[in-house]
């Protein structure tokens, strides 16, 4: 598995260009094997995202240096610890009113912030095998699942993705600042150890959001706009008309691939290709159609959003 980390500054842009919800509180080549899904570094998120909506309204450049303030306290509030270990209480309450300070400017400039970012990866895993490939892979978990061999299963499930996922690593706000007072406190008190376990109980309550990006429906609606224009155009060329047919060829696949793959409901998945399906009726033989493209959004909107991990309660 291979992770790119981003910049307190990428995670912002990332935020800033998603565009709904994960509220505060990661292509056809045959090559059938067990295990399919091949992880690769992504420097940007694929063009069509799922919705994110960003934890703060604060622009770019403010916003990366509110995070920068955060991933400080962290580092101090670890140093107090170590210091702790060192038998150093006041270098450890020296750290920790660091670290509350720093989280002071956080709380000024952003109130009602619940959740500061201070890290975050971002993942590709790709399928690289076709829709019969994966059906047969299912059918093989399936099978093992109902003798009872759940571990075969969850091996062969293992690589049965094809999705960008951005996972953030967020500290509590509403907490964490809390915790570091408390332990100040107790070091006050002569009392280091029990300093020490609030400090590692704050540093163990971080929320990781994960967001996750099918790459087929990201697939299919770039290859459905990129036809808009030729699906719209009278008198298309022969090349043109070609065009067209290979790209909602494309987005046909990739749909049905992310349907074999399980993203969003069956019903949305089933909707998507038929719209696609439709396209090429009524674009054959050089036809003009417009207006095509756009109800297909909305679908896509859904089927991005019910492609999201279950939020814990």
């Amino acid at each position: 598995m291979i992770a790119k980390l981003l910049s307190a500054t990428a995670l912002a842009c990332l935020a800033t260009i998603s565009s709904t919800a994960s509220a505060q509180s990661g292509s056809g080549q045959k090559a059938p094997t067990a295990n399919p899904a091949q992880p690769q570094s992504q420097p940007n998120p694929p063009s069509s995202k799922p919705e994110q909506q960003p934890t703060s309204k604060q622009p770019t450049a403010d916003r990366s240096k509110l995070i920068e303030e955060a991933v400080t306290a962290v580092r101090e509030t670890r140093n107090a610890v170590r210091a702790i270990d060192q038998n150093k209480p006041a270098d450890a309450i020296s750290a920790l009113e660091r670290a509350t300070g720093k989280l002071e400017i956080v709380l000024a400039r952003t109130p009602d912030l619940a959740l500061a970012p201070i890290d975050d990866a971002v993942i590709t895993y790709d399928v690289i095998g076709t829709v019969q490939d994966v059906e047969r892979i299912r059918a093989a978990a399936k099978a093992a699942f109902d003798r009872g061999r759940m571990q075969e299963a969850r091996r062969l499930m293992d690589g049965l993705a094809s999705e960008t996922v951005l996972s953030v690593t967020n500290m509590p706000l509403g907490t964490y600042p809390a915790a570091l007072k408390e332990a100040a406190a107790l070091l006050h008190q002569g009392k280091p150890q029990d300093a020490k376990r609030v400090l590692e109980t704050a540093l163990n309550t971080f929320v990781v959001t994960r967001t996750i990006m099918p790459l087929p429906l990201a697939r299919a609606q770039s290859a459905i706009e990129e036809g808009r224009t030729l699906m719209e155009k009278s008198n298309r060329t022969d090349a043109e008309s070609v065009r067209l047919g290979s790209l909602l060829a494309r987005a046909r696949d990739q749909l049905r691939l992310g349907q074999a793959l399980g993203y969003a409901t069956e019903k949305e998945m089933s909707d998507l290709v038929r719209a696609v399906e439709d396209m090429e009726r009524r674009t054959s033989g050089k036809q003009q159609a417009r207006g095509m493209v756009e109800p297909t959004r909305p679908m896509f909107d859904a089927a991005n959003k019910a492609s999201q991990p279950p939020k814990s309660n």
